[in-house]
């Protein structure tokens, strides 16, 4: 998305023969790979905007349920029956693994569904199945895994979790897993399905606040990268917050 702006910056600056708009034009494209490059203003908006961590031992009580949304833990490949690829945001369900161990958490409810787009995507990784195959390897108990395999978004997560939380008379607190960038959006759809959940936010993007030439001045590739990560979110909570999903 960062590279969608900055091409357009520079394809209009290319092709316009006024010279005012072609200078201005080029100008933006370079501000916008400064600006979006940058990685300590990167870091800054995404600690802005991230759900600030959590320690386990700051997790008073027990928990019914912790709710493991889905979306990328595990790589979209063809596996055996025997083969697991987890993928980078993996955390998700490596924080509530470590909580279940320490009896924080009685039950885990992954919740996520095939994404497949006909004729756009093809999803084969059987995520929620796959994560809840390896959770069950490293010591979870089958009967305290619940799946929910119809989602294909972050509304659909909260709904469909709502429907299977409701058959359970004593659900209790929810402790809510997800990646810290998207736990705003989240967090406000389970509000608006009527859940009342804690975020446990994983799988961080931002850094320790570090300022020093390094990010400062040199443009960085990895910047761009997180920085699209954040526009989209910042686009989808606020397509959310528009048609009334949060």
């Amino acid at each position: 998305m960062p590279l969608s702006l900055i091409f357009c910056c520079f394809a209009y600056g290319l092709w316009t023969k006024n010279a005012r708009h072609k200078a201005r034009s080029l100008k933006s494209g370079i501000f916008l790979i400064l600006l979006f490059s940058n990685g300590s203003l990167v870091n800054e908006a995404l600690l802005a905007w991230e759900i600030p961590p959590v320690a386990p031992h700051e997790i008073t009580g027990t928990f019914e349920f912790g709710v493991i949304l889905g979306g990328g833990l595990i790589q979209n490949k063809t596996a055996d029956a025997d083969q697991i690829f987890a993928s980078e945001t993996s955390d998700r369900f490596i924080q509530p693994l470590r909580l279940y161990k320490q009896g924080k958490i009685r039950k885990l409810l992954i919740s996520g569904g095939s994404v497949s787009i006909n004729g756009y995507s093809t999803d084969v990784s059987d995520e929620s199945r796959k994560v809840a195959q390896l959770l069950i390897e490293l010591g979870v108990r089958k009967e305290d895994i619940v799946l929910e395999l119809h989602s294909r978004n972050t509304r659909e997560n909260a709904l469909n979790s709502q429907k299977i939380l409701k058959t359970y008379q004593n659900s209790g607190k929810i402790l809510l897993f997800t990646s810290a960038f998207h736990m705003r959006r989240a967090v406000g759809c389970f509000q608006k399905a009527g859940i009342e959940v804690q975020p446990f936010s994983t799988d961080f993007r931002s850094e320790i606040r570090n300022f020093n030439p390094g990010t400062l001045l040199i443009p960085h590739e990895k910047s761009l990268f997180l920085s699209y990560f954040l526009i989209r979110e910042l686009i989808g909570y606020t397509v959310y917050k528009i048609i009334g999903y949060i």
